[in-house]
Formats: C-alpha cells, structure tokens, sequence
C-alpha cells in the first residue's frame, strides 16, 4: 500500500475551516486511520519495509509541522486583529473614563463640598458632648456656655443638635443639682460641726460654772462650819468664864457672906450677862447656820435650774437636729426621685431614639435592597445570568468595583 495518504496537501486546505470547532479533529482522525492502516501493510522484518516505516512516520512529523504551521499563521493574523481591536478597546476606556470625570467632576466637588459640611456639622455635634467638671462653679459656667450654644446652623442636623445639646444641659444639669447638694450637704455638715463645737463650748462654760458653784457651796460650808466653830468657841469661853466666875464667887462667898444680898445681886448681874453672851453666841451660831443652809439651798437650787436648762438646751438641740435630719433626708428624697425620674426619661429617650435608628437602618435596608434587585433584575435582562448578575451587584456595593457605584 502507498503510504502517500499521510502526507497532507495543505495548499488544498482553508485555515479558517481547519481550525474551525471540529475541523482539526475530522482531519487528524482521517491522518490518523490512514496512517494506521498503511502502517499495518508494512513488514518491519525487511529492509524495505524498514524503510517505508520510517518513511511513514516522517510524513506525518511532517504533516505535524505543516497543520502547527498553519495555525500559527492564523493565531499570527488573530494577534494582529486582536492587537487592533484592543488599541480600540483602550481608546475606548481612556475617552470614555476622561468623559465619565469630565461629566462627573461637578457631582465629585458636590459630594466633596458635602462630605466636609457633613464633617463640619458632625464635628459640631460632638462639640456637644463634653466631660463633666469636678467644681459646682466650673459645671455651671459650663452650663451656660452649651445653654448659649446655637444650633440653627446645623442644616438638617439641626434634630440631633439640639437632642446633642439637649443630652449634654440634662446631664450638666443634674450634675450641677448633685455638685450644689453636695456643697449643700458639705455646708451643712461644717455647721452641725460648728453647733457641735458651740455647744461643747456651752456644756465647758456650764461645766466652769457647776465647778463655781460647787466651791460657792464649799465656801458657804466652811463659812457654816467656821461660824459653828466661832460660836462654839465663844460659848466655851462664856462656859468657862461662867466657871471661873462661879469658882471665884464660890471662893468668896465663905469670906463675903456678909456683903451677901449685894454680892449676890451683883453675881446673878454677872451670871444673867454671861447667860446673855452665851444665848447671843447660840444665836450667832443658829443665824450661820441658817446663813450656811440658804447659801446651800440657793446653790442648790441653782445647780437644779442650771441642769434643768441645759436638759432643755440639750433636748431642743436633739429636736432640731432631728428635725434637720429629716429635713436633710427629704430634700435627698426628693433629689433622688428627681435623679431617677430624668433617668428613667433619659432611658426611654434613648430607647425611642435607638427604635426610630432601628427603623431606619430597617427602611435603608429594605430600600437598598429593593434598589439592588432592581439592578439584578436589569442585568439579568441585559444576558447575565441571575447569579452573575447578583455577584456584580454584590461586588459594585461594596466598592470592589472601581469608578462604578449604585445610587440609593
């Protein structure tokens, strides 16, 4: 059998139609059972045989190169138009992306110009929210300076503005309520102290008093005692002298018995004086006692009316004192109460402020996402298919695309 069969005439062949879908395959099938057809006629046993083998397989190394050849003339040729359609490719996006800028500059300074009103606005907002002082004075000099802090100028942002101001004079304020109760209760504390340190002062002089007192009724004992003692005394020395005088009358009577009646008269003279001397010491010590006895009745009643006084200074004391801690107690009622109603209303402000944010960002989502299948479902009609579409929408809303955007 001629082997010629496996040598390809590729002058009789279109390129365009070989390298067409299933072009090489019809012609390497057609080589190919050729060639094994011839192959199997040949006897490797011979030396021609030998031969026409070799002969065989060049013809199809050579065919190899002539159909390789001829395609890469054709990827030459599609390289060619390739590298001209992707010249107009590029001139299209350098033209057309110098267009979208140029068309797109006015909205680019706009959202610019936005941006830093927005930042300008926000910057604002969180001028708002300032710490807390430590001083009442310092808090509310703050006050009034947030109080004096306009906010028509905030553009629409002028709701959270004010709610911003409206937080920040809340809080300020109940802070400063707390600061001046705290000074209040600081105040009061210094004049319990100052009362306390009065009325040890008091309970010290009525002490020194009580002490005066004392050795007052010390000194009108002794006056008592040393009166009793000089009365004692003087009725001794009357006693004595009575003696005396008895013993010496005595003594004369044996001898003057004759001048008896006068003696005798003059005698009971002497005895009635000296009777009179000794009653008027007994009454001298009669009148220091009794002066001893009124200056301890009156000390006594005194130290009574001084104790009595200061039981009632100490109860009126304890009464104010409670009465003020009462009065202490409730105004901490009440300004706790208050702390907890503006808490409450500041929770529930917040709660309602959170609410309405929820049902925005709800609202943004849904619209985004009505505005997202929009886009799906316009790509899916321009040949997308849905999940190519939904990638692509996907990818431009997070920005992995660049200069492309969706506009909510």
């Amino acid at each position: 059998m001629s082997t010629d069969i496996a040598l390809l005439d590729t002058t009789a062949l279109v390129p365009t139609a070989v390298f067409a879908p299933g072009g090489i395959d019809a012609l390497l099938e057609k080589v190919e059972a050729e060639t094994r057809a011839a192959a199997a006629d040949l006897d490797i046993s011979t030396t021609k045989g030998r031969k026409e083998v070799a002969s065989l397989a060049y013809k199809v190394a050579r065919s190899k190169t002539a159909l390789d050849d001829m395609g890469k003339e054709l990827v030459a040729e599609t390289k060619a138009k390739v590298a001209l359609i992707d010249a107009d490719r590029k001139k299209v996006r350098d033209r057309l992306d110098a267009l979208k800028d140029e068309v797109r500059k006015p909205l680019d300074e706009f959202e610019a110009a936005e941006k830093a009103r927005i930042e300008l606005h926000e910057a604002g907002i969180a001028a708002f929210g300032v710490p807390v002082p430590d001083t009442t004075d310092a808090i509310a000099s703050l006050l009034a300076d947030i109080v004096a802090m306009p906010t028509d100028g905030f553009q629409e942002f002028t709701a959270r503005a004010e709610k911003a101001k409206a937080d920040t004079v809340t809080k300020l304020t109940a802070a400063l309520e707390a600061s001046r109760a705290r000074d209040d209760e600081r105040a009061e504390l210094e004049r319990l102290r100052q009362e306390a340190a009065e009325r040890a002062a008091r309970e010290e002089a009525e002490r020194i008093e009580r002490e005066k007192q004392e050795a007052a009724a010390r000194a009108a004992e002794q006056a008592r005692r040393e009166a009793e003692e000089k009365a004692r005394k003087k009725l001794e020395e009357a006693e004595r002298a009575a003696a005396a005088e008895r013993e010496r009358i005595e003594r004369e009577a044996q001898a003057e018995r004759e001048r008896a009646a006068a003696e005798q008269a003059r005698v009971e003279r002497e005895k009635r004086e000296a009777e009179e001397r000794a009653a008027q010491a007994e009454r001298d010590r009669l009148d220091a006692e009794r002066r001893a006895k009124e200056a301890e009745e009156r000390a006594e009643a005194e130290r009574k009316a001084a104790a009595e006084q200061a039981e009632r200074d100490r109860i009126e004391a304890a009464l104010r004192a409670e009465e003020e801690r009462k009065a202490a107690e409730e105004r901490a009622q009440r300004q706790a109460e208050e702390a907890a109603r503006k808490e409450r209303q500041r929770i529930e402000d917040e709660r309602k402020a959170e609410e309405e944010a929820q049902r925005r960002r709800e609202a943004d989502r849904a619209h985004r996402a009505s505005v997202n299948n929009a886009a799906v479902s316009a790509m899916v009609a321009a040949g997308l298919s849905e999940g190519a579409a939904k990638t692509a929408v996907t990818a431009i809303a997070k920005g992995d695309v660049p200069r492309i955007s969706i506009a909510y």
